[in-house]
């Protein structure tokens, strides 16, 4: 890119006799022209930054108990959304787990009694746990550090879902996640 060109892209023009009509026109273009944006990756960045420090001072300022609260109804706001606004009739608790064993490809979800044993195995995109994605679109890559505190999201997620699915009352609790240092995202889900 020529000198000349570089400045007129940056809306800088060198003001000097003979130049001062075009300098005029440039900076006329300039004010009518769209305003630079921000690429998505400086986007995605800056985002992630925000959200690492924005749990790091949720977790500061917020005792355990308000941040599961938060974060529960965050996953049930979430998994209702992923219904697009319907409302499944309810399944035996056997049929969703065949389902979601059929979904994952695998062993997802096993059954005990009141008591299921279920963890992720992928995402709809094909991002496997065991490959170390989290499969929140949101922190499926990162941001590094991020607290543990994002996966009460995900109990809050699969407790409205068996909820949803199975007409039951459930009690979810988190056994292992990624972000916790685990090497799966495993919950305990006991039925009423």
């Amino acid at each position: 890119m020529h000198r000349k060109d570089f400045l007129k892209s940056c809306g800088i023009m060198a003001i000097a006799p003979g130049f001062l009509p075009k300098a005029i026109g440039a900076l006329q273009e300039t004010k009518s022209s769209t305003p630079p944006v921000t690429s998505c990756e400086e986007k995605e960045k800056f985002a992630e930054g925000w959200v690492k420090r924005f749990f790091d001072n949720f977790d500061k300022r917020l005792d355990e108990p308000t941040r599961k609260e938060i974060m529960h109804g965050c996953g049930k706001d979430c998994f209702k959304k992923s219904l697009g606004g319907k409302e499944p009739n309810p399944v035996d608790v056997d049929i969703l787990i065949d389902e979601l064993n059929k979904y994952s490809g695998e062993t997802a979800a096993t059954r005990d009694g009141n008591v299921v044993d279920f963890h992720y195995v992928k995402n709809e995109r094909g991002l496997k746990v065991k490959d170390g994605y989290c499969l929140c679109p949101w922190v499926e890559s990162g941001p590094e550090g991020l607290s543990g505190t994002y996966c009460y999201c995900s109990v809050g997620y699969v407790k409205t879902m068996f909820e949803t699915y199975t007409g039951r009352k459930t009690d979810v609790e988190l056994v292992e996640s990624l972000k916790r240092g685990g090497r799966t995202c495993r919950f305990k889900i006991t039925l009423a």
